[in-house]
């Protein structure tokens, strides 16, 4: 097995050993900081490198899907066990929850496999998610609260909407408006 065939794998991979160490280091700490700027840059560099190196595969887009579903659900952890949060973010976070299972549930079931998209709003999502610690210590809870609550209900909402209208898996699909690009090229066959 080649380490360059491997690598962009390798790269996201990481990931979940950074996790494994974010939620193990004492919250907020230097370990802590290292573990998650490790995992951030981890999947920054995951897709490029697989571009730039034409070694793309299924196989690598549902690592990385699944490598950042484990990450942005132990920053969670993180933030559930340290910080205070209040009933209104709880029900936000509960109803994109359950939009996001459902459209998770709906692709098993039509697709037969892990569903998840990599669209420009789930990325805007993992981008916020990942900066939510930043956020909360420059702008507080309600602000940075809002403005992930609102970004990750509408790439939820609109993940869901694409799993649902769509005949085919499109990991690739960058959003709705896409969506209809792919669906009229497939009809012109």
């Amino acid at each position: 097995m080649s380490v360059m065939k491997n690598i962009a794998n390798l790269l996201t991979a990481s990931r979940f050993l950074f996790t494994v160490g974010m939620t193990l280091a004492a919250p907020f700490s230097p370990v802590f900081w290292v573990c998650y700027l490790g995992g951030g840059v981890s999947d920054l560099l995951d897709g490029p490198v697989a571009r730039a190196l034409h070694i793309q595969s299924d196989v690598g887009a549902t690592l990385d899907s699944a490598a950042d579903l484990v990450f942005a659900a132990a920053i969670a952890v993180v933030v559930l066990r340290n910080v205070q949060l209040p009933a209104w973010l709880w029900v936000c976070a509960g109803c994109i929850a359950a939009v996001r299972l459902a459209g998770y549930g709906v692709g098993f079931i039509k697709y037969r496999t892990f569903s998840a998209l990599h669209t420009y709003a789930n990325k805007a999502t993992g981008a916020l998610i990942f900066a939510f610690p930043i956020l909360y210590a420059a702008l507080g809870l309600t602000a940075s609260g809002v403005i992930l609550c609102v970004a990750a209900l509408f790439s939820s909402v609109e993940e869901f909407a694409i799993t649902v209208s769509s005949p085919m898996l499109n990991r690739n699909c960058k959003g709705f408006y896409q969506k209809a690009d792919f669906l009229a090229t497939q009809k012109e066959r």
